[in-house]
């Protein structure tokens, strides 16, 4: 009896064991930078499975902690940075690229997010300008039907005389552009895509498309009936390993997107089918004595932009694993925090360039790299530019990746928490100016009035900042940027002007790390020994707790890398009737500008649509919408008319900051010239 249960046990076991390692087993000839057999967790399909196979490997992780002394060693702080330089260079090029894509800024549709595949959104329409701004009307709004629970952060699609709208309650929606006249809707089982669709535009073998992600859907409709174009994958749609939230793009009959693996994955128009996938992740190959590594993170979510004529697809990355945790991924997390050029003739990276190096401060780069070019040696080269959270400007050379001004890094200190290896240099830009507070120090604390500032005084009296402060258990930090710096948005970028035009966010936020100390059964510690907490700094009244200007908008000559201009953006009205200067609020949504001279400006908690001067950031127009304004402004022009249409939708980032003063809403508001 006791024999056959045994070899019943058995049997179980082999089968489970069997089960699992099928489970953790990838075989894929598409994926064109790894093996083709693979072995790890994150090939798990099944949930349930997945969970119990994390479980397993965090406690093997907790027993070489605890006993293997390689392991040990690891949890050592010792370093050769002491004797390291105070600042190292990486030097500008004086190699350029020819200046082959775009050659100029954005037309009368606006058929992808940002407007174009070069994410630049400055458009060359001029009917609407400084001269005639007395005469702007509403021309329609729209009220999207259903209640509304989050915003709109994707742009609106404009062609075939259409606007093509991602809702915020699960549908995709045509309207005559003119108008604003429903035409069909689309109801989709998940949510809409949160950063962007892309319109293609009809050819001989095939009519209009739209094309986006629906979290693990890649969808293909038909723009002229709303319906799904059943020769793309199964009826329509393709499902994704790993979701995507921005926008696609089209280089020869090929679908690129961007995942969270993350990934880039690249199919085919016609019929859906996955052509090849990048990777976008390098593996360590020294661990330092650790045996286990997290590699989670590096998620491309501020999206990619594509040069047309070069075949190269440009993306940036999140910040790598667990916001300020970073024990359990040592080195510098490469690909994270980073600009990636992929060569898709070749499918092969070409090269990458990182910012913040083993980022345990949330400073991943947001948006979609820009597309533009710069003059050098008196002729123009193409360059790609991508806007930080931390504040800063990245111009690299389209080509070889290397920046046209040099990248000053300085020394950064090293961490108090056992194992936690911060990298020995961060970021420390000179050119381009940063266009937001970067350091926290006792002068940035709020000075808009004697209360607030002692408030804050005695509220931070132990808590610790200064450049890339690292974390220690017990203590608070204070830091920028945690939200922007620059955000999804992203910049406005003038081809023919050379003018880089962002909107940005100044907020102190109080973080910390903190020890977890809860173990499960059979692991001697967790593994995931650290946890982490964020929250904004603010005053007894609720303002932000550091000097104003809490929001800005920056104008950057490119050219030189100076800052033209800097204005703040937002206000608080109650602030300004006692006196205080025009703070500026926190913001999301970005700007917009145009050839006419003009800059489209919204998303901040006054819920203001602000016309402003782009050569000197004065305010020339505004209106007041009944909610934040939630995605970038998008101009676009019909039969000698040019309009300018808005999401007005509330903010989600500011909602949870700012509980009381943000509401959700549901309205489409488009202007133009009265006749």
């Amino acid at each position: 009896m006791k024999q056959k249960i045994f070899r019943y046990l058995t049997f179980i076991f082999l089968i489970l064991i069997t089960f699992l390692v099928i489970e953790i087993t990838n075989i894929s000839f598409k994926i064109v930078n790894r093996e083709i057999v693979s072995f790890d967790i994150n090939n798990v399909r099944n949930p349930q499975i997945k969970k119990f196979t994390r479980y397993i490997n965090d406690v093997y992780a907790s027993l070489i902690i605890s006993y293997s002394t390689k392991s040990k060693k690891y949890y050592s702080n010792n370093d050769e940075r002491e004797n390291l330089p105070d600042e190292i260079v990486i030097e500008k090029t004086n190699k350029f690229s020819k200046n082959l894509y775009p050659t100029s800024n954005n037309g009368a549709d606006w058929k992808r997010n940002y407007g174009n595949s070069a994410s630049n959104r400055f458009s060359k329409l001029k009917l609407i300008n400084k001269d005639n701004l007395d005469e702007l009307v509403v021309a329609w709004k729209y009220k999207i039907d259903g209640d509304a629970k989050n915003d709109i952060q994707s742009n609106v699609l404009v062609a075939e005389e259409k606007i093509f709208l991602a809702t915020n309650n699960k549908k995709i929606i045509s309207l005559d552009a003119k108008s604003g006249q429903f035409i069909w809707e689309f109801k989709l089982e998940n949510n809409a895509p949160r950063r962007g669709m892309l319109y293609l535009d009809p050819s001989e073998n095939r009519s209009s498309k739209l094309i986006f992600s629906s979290y693990k859907k890649l969808i293909c409709l038909d723009a002229k009936s709303g319906k799904l174009v059943k020769k793309f994958g199964n009826n329509g749609s393709v499902k994704l390993k790993r979701p995507s939230i921005t926008s696609p793009a089209v280089f020869k009959d090929n679908v690129i997107i961007t995942t969270s693996e993350p990934s880039v994955e690249v199919y085919n128009l016609n019929n859906g089918k996955l052509l090849w996938k990048f990777l976008l992740m390098k593996k360590e190959t020294k661990l330092r004595g650790i045996k286990k590594h997290d590699y989670s993170g590096g998620n491309p979510w501020g999206g990619f932009s594509l040069d047309k004529e070069r075949g190269i697809a440009y993306i940036t990355t999140g910040n790598a694993g667990r916001y300020f945790n970073g024990v359990n991924r040592p080195g510098k997390n490469n690909y994270a925090n980073s600009i990636i050029a992929l060569d898709l003739n070749n499918k092969k990276k070409l090269w990458d360039f990182q910012e913040v190096r083993h980022d345990i401060w949330n400073l991943d780069i947001p948006a979609p790299p820009i597309l533009g070019s710069v003059t050098k040696d008196n002729k123009k080269v193409d360059v790609v530019i991508a806007v930080t959270k931390l504040g800063n400007t990245i111009v690299l050379d389209r080509i070889s990746g290397k920046p046209i001004y040099d990248f000053h890094l300085k020394k950064a200190p090293s961490s108090k928490i056992p194992g936690e290896k911060t990298n020995f240099y961060q970021p420390s830009i000179k050119l381009p100016e940063p266009f937001s507070k970067q350091i926290f120090n006792l002068d940035e604390v709020t000075n808009i009035d004697t209360a607030s500032e002692n408030f804050i005084k005695n509220k931070i009296k132990n808590h610790r900042f200064g450049f890339f402060e690292p974390y220690e258990i017990g203590k608070k930090n204070i830091q920028f940027n945690f939200h922007g710096g620059a955000e999804w948005p992203g910049g406005s970028y003038d081809i023919k002007t050379e003018r880089l035009f962002i909107s940005s966010s100044n907020i102190a936020w109080e973080t910390e790390v903190f020890l977890n100390t809860e173990k499960k059964t059979f692991s001697p510690e967790p593994y995931y020994k650290y946890g982490s907490k964020f929250k904004r700094l603010k005053d007894q009244n609720g303002y932000p707790g550091n000097k104003p200007p809490w929001g800005t908008i920056t104008s950057i000559d490119l050219r030189t890398g100076k800052i033209l201009w800097q204005k703040p953006f937002g206000e608080y009205t109650e602030l300004s009737k006692k006196g205080i200067p025009i703070t500026g609020t926190e913001n999301y949504s970005g700007v917009t500008g145009t050839e006419s001279g003009l800059l489209l400006a919204t998303g901040t908690l006054d819920k203001k649509f602000r016309i402003l001067d782009l050569d000197n950031g004065k305010e020339l127009w505004s209106y007041n919408l009944p909610y934040i304004g939630s995605s970038p402004p998008v101009t676009y022009g019909i039969d000698n008319e040019q309009y300018i249409l808005l999401n007005s939708t509330g903010s989600f980032s500011l909602k949870k900051g700012y509980p009381d003063l943000v509401n959700f809403g549901n309205e489409i508001i488009v202007f133009k010239l009265e006749k």
